[in-house]
């Protein structure tokens, strides 16, 4: 069995104003308060096409290696949805703003982008229930109704659902890097039906859409599920109907929600209020050359020039606030090696303990720099730095402040060593013998007591060089 994937993804532009008037791009605010005329579809009212939002989805098409048109234009989708009063969508069907692009995968296989056009979005629906069916009263906001979207639409290029999830992990990286969307799929900003068919190489399955999907996990379980699902059912004999199925990730499965729409029941015609739009070479070349490096690129430069780990330098490339962290960090003067290290495995570590995202106020660059150059100079040991940036981290204290207060200072000096080293030695006379029965090993055993002993305050190197001094008998 053979599974064929391709998906379409609604992506909220951060543009200041709406698509087609002058309201607030805030979905937050208090219910149905950034509201107008034109985005409720009052009689009479007419759109105006808000520049940036144009300006937006040339970027965004630029960073996804699209042809970009110099002329496009706008159509109606018309629908009832309680949540768009005015009974139809403004959209981009016959002439999109852009086609033929793609996102590569780590392992080389392009996925090839055949569209992004410009929309609105549809309001917001509460339900006194979790489902409408149970729900016995519903309340809408319509301060999403004219929120500016590109739907970005695949092709069906995608055989796995990790597939899926990659290229959608690299979407949001693209898209936040540019800056033209959170990209936060959790609060809606980037959201994802994917259709998925089966092919038993006689026969192939009928397309099953599962709409908004809001997290990378569940792009790719939902499509686990599907595809068990469609493959079992054609293996049974059945049928597959072409429908349109919702992921309930409280039973981690897929229902059914209806049969799925063809376009022409959508009854698209071209939009009378809203001219053609044109946009010149000059300004597609502009914005094409304002792009900022990529985040593949960008790893890909971490790691050629910078001798940064693969893995460290696509974790540092995927958000713009990171890598710009790294950068200035090595610009302070810490090699790249150690800024990448402590970074991926220590700072991020702290902000994924608590389920935050990244925020360089927490631990500012020169309280980094400090901890490391601490490290590096042997003043403090590796576990004593951790609990530094730990406490940088919660209350925002220096790391001088830190070290003094805690009495974190390292000891060097031989002979405040020596003594504590010859205590763990006396206390363990059967690893002593283990030691002159050619186990040379053992030696961090013994300077794993003494740093247990001294509160990790010992220099390890220090220790284990008495440590063998004593052990040979050589003092």
């Amino acid at each position: 069995m053979k599974s064929v994937i391709g998906l379409e993804i609604h992506t909220q532009l951060s543009t200041k104003t709406k698509a087609f008037c002058s309201c607030k791009n805030e979905v937050d605010a208090e219910p149905n308060t950034n509201i107008c005329p034109v985005c409720t579809g009052q009689p009479g009212a007419l759109p105006v096409l808000n520049d940036e939002v144009v300006e937006y989805a040339i970027r965004a098409a630029a960073a996804l290696n699209c042809e970009i048109h110099e002329v496009s234009s706008f159509d109606r989708k018309n629908y009832f949805y309680p949540d768009l009063p005015k009974g139809y969508q403004i959209t981009q069907y016959f002439h999109p703003i852009a086609t033929n692009g793609h996102i590569a995968l780590d392992n080389g296989k392009k996925i090839r982008i055949r569209r992004i056009h410009i929309e609105e979005d549809a309001g917001k629906m509460f339900h006194s229930s979790e489902t409408i069916t149970q729900a016995t009263s519903s309340l809408v906001d319509l301060n999403r109704c004219g929120i500016p979207l590109i739907e970005i639409v695949t092709e069906p290029d995608m055989e796995k659902p990790e597939e899926a999830r990659e290229f959608m992990e690299k979407l949001r990286d693209i898209l936040r890097t540019i800056g033209v969307s959170t990209g936060n799929m959790e609060e809606g900003a980037l959201r994802c039906d994917a259709n998925v068919s089966v092919n038993d190489g006689e026969r192939s399955s009928s397309r099953v859409e599962v709409k908004n999907i809001n997290s990378f996990k569940f792009v790719q379980k939902a499509l686990e599920y599907e595809i068990k699902r469609i493959t079992k059912a054609m293996e049974a004999g059945e049928n597959v109907p072409q429908e349109t199925r919702g992921w309930d990730s409280s039973t981690k499965s897929t229902v059914s929600m209806r049969s799925k729409e063809a376009e022409n029941d959508y009854r698209y015609f071209p939009e009378p209020d809203l001219p053609v739009l044109v946009v010149s070479k000059e300004r597609i070349e502009r914005i094409r050359k304002s792009l900022p490096e990529l985040p593949d690129e960008k790893a890909k430069r971490y790691e050629e020039e910078l001798g940064v780990k693969k893995a460290n330098a696509k974790i540092l490339a995927k958000e713009i606030s990171l890598s710009n962290y790294f950068e200035e960090l090595v610009k302070a003067g810490v090699s790249a090696k150690d800024a990448s290290n402590w970074i991926v495995n220590e700072v991020l570590g702290l902000f994924n303990a608590d389920g935050l995202e990244f925020n360089d106020e927490r631990v500012p660059i020169e309280h980094l720099k400090k901890i490391i150059e601490y490290t590096n100079t042997s003043k403090i040991s590796r576990l004593a730095a951790k609990e530094v940036l730990a406490e940088v981290y919660k209350s925002g204290k220096s790391p001088d402040e830190i070290v003094k207060e805690k009495n974190l200072l390292q000891v060097s000096n031989e002979d405040e060593l020596v003594s504590v080293v010859k205590e763990v030695i006396a206390e363990n006379p059967e690893t002593v013998q283990k030691y002159k029965n050619g186990k040379t090993s053992v030696v961090g055993f013994f300077v794993g007591g003494v740093m247990k002993k001294t509160k990790g305050k010992a220099d390890p190197k220090v220790v284990g060089k008495l440590v063998k001094q004593l052990l040979d008998g050589e003092s």
